[in-house]
């Protein structure tokens, strides 16, 4: 297209424009919902004529009658080949360069992997935006919800899936670049929730690395500054510590740095910490550790009595200001009845006794650490629950784990460019 083309093209659409907005002007008593409806019509109407209008000048371009084949050989120009690309203005019909390979015996328009055109034949910002939707809500729902929002986007679920699919799998190759050095107490998490597959219930395994703030708020601004890393994975817990804990390496300071390596007492998590990840804290967490209170307390002095949430109490704030010595003593001291509570001894004493060493909360608290593993236990919630464990979903661990990875990257950066991850 000449200069003298182009221009005459801008002088067409901005009469058409004007053309539009003359026929439809609103009345002077229009209802916002009619100012509202002219201006997103016209606007889709000029957008959608401007990218045909590029797309079709650009399309059929080509670098001379022969181009490279996959197969090695040198594939012939044969003439122009029509094909309608679904956009994120509509679907618009374009030509492109076909090229036809003798040796192989296959034609191929390098313009589509050029512009990375994908399942539908769709455009990379198509992809992205199909992909973003599906990692939030089920595939069946992403058609409509294109229509709510008055995209010009008319897709099957089976594209939607695919195209989920392969971004997430691209995403799972090569995740997002870890955010920088801390410049805050850094600490990891990792725990398992079960999601439903059609094979019975697996467990998905979710970690988070972040810079605990006791004074953040709950606005999106402000839980940003925790700087969090979502890790998700249906493979072994040893690969999902693994990958935490690389990240965390990428994010501590120094190699000296200490990091908060948080668990609820799963033995499979403190030993995947004692080979991946060195120079760690152990905290048991604190919410976990109450529930046993608990059960101590009901066995001692009678579920829900005064004396139980008396003796509860005492022993939260023992541990909070002076460590475990106290609550450790109480229960050697405990002489339970009955053969109930003598278990429930036995076992709590086990409990507690194995993990005195990481229950030193006071310490913990006077290093920044946090004491809870509510980040890890909203990974589970955000990244899996949310999306994987809905009314009738029963999932393959092969579509699933790729999802998960996708998922994962939109929670750890909201603002992730999915179309980096077109080729």
């Amino acid at each position: 297209m000449t200069p003298e083309e182009r221009h005459r093209k801008l002088q067409e659409i901005a009469a058409h424009v004007v053309q539009r907005l003359e026929q439809e002007w609103p009345a002077a008593d229009a209802h916002v919902n009619e100012l509202e409806d002219l201006a997103e019509r016209v606007g889709r109407e000029l957008m959608r004529e401007v990218s045909e209008t590029l797309l079709r000048e650009r399309a059929p371009r080509r670098e001379g009658n022969q181009t490279a084949c996959a197969c090695g050989g040198r594939a012939d120009y044969r003439g122009d080949q029509w094909l309608t690309l679904v956009t994120a203005h509509g679907r618009i019909p374009v030509e492109r360069a076909y090229f036809y390979c003798a040796h192989c015996r296959s034609g191929h328009c390098p313009r589509d992997r050029q512009w990375g055109l994908g399942p539908a034949h769709t455009t990379p910002t198509v992809q992205a935006l199909v992909a973003d939707c599906a990692a939030e809500i089920a595939y069946t729902k992403v058609p409509r919800w294109l229509r709510r929002l008055r995209l010009p986007i008319h897709l099957g679920v089976k594209s939607v899936e695919e195209m989920a699919q392969r971004l997430g799998e691209r995403v799972q190759a090569a995740p997002p670049a870890v955010k920088t050095a801390a410049t805050r107490p850094l600490a990891a998490a990792v725990d398992g929730v079960m999601l439903p597959t059609r094979d019975g219930y697996k467990e998905a395994r979710s970690g988070v690395i972040y810079e605990p703030d006791w004074d953040a708020g709950r606005t999106p601004e402000e839980c940003g500054a925790l700087r969090k890393e979502y890790v998700g994975t249906l493979e072994s817990r040893e690969s999902l510590v693994q990958a935490v804990a690389a990240r965390v390496e990428q994010r501590r300071p120094t190699p000296q740095t200490k990091v908060a390596a948080l668990g609820d007492g799963a033995h499979w998590i403190w030993e995947q910490y004692a080979l991946h990840l060195p120079e760690r804290v152990e905290i048991l967490d604190f919410y976990h550790v109450c529930e046993h209170l608990g059960q101590v307390a009901g066995a001692w002095h009678g579920a829900g009595t005064p004396a139980a949430a008396h003796w509860v109490k005492g022993m939260k704030e023992a541990l909070l200001t002076v460590g475990p010595g106290p609550l450790l003593q109480s229960l050697a001291a405990w002489q339970p009845e009955s053969e109930g509570a003598r278990e429930v001894q036995r076992q709590e004493v086990g409990y507690f006794s194995g993990n005195q060493e990481r229950m030193n909360y006071p310490e913990y608290l006077r290093l920044g650490f946090p004491i809870g593993s509510g980040a890890v236990e909203g990974a589970c919630k955000h990244l899996v629950s949310e999306r994987f464990k809905k009314t009738g979903m029963r999932w393959n661990k092969a579509t699933a784990e790729p999802l998960l990875h996708l998922r994962a990257a939109l929670l750890t950066e909201p603002d992730l460019d999915l179309r980096r991850y077109v080729s």
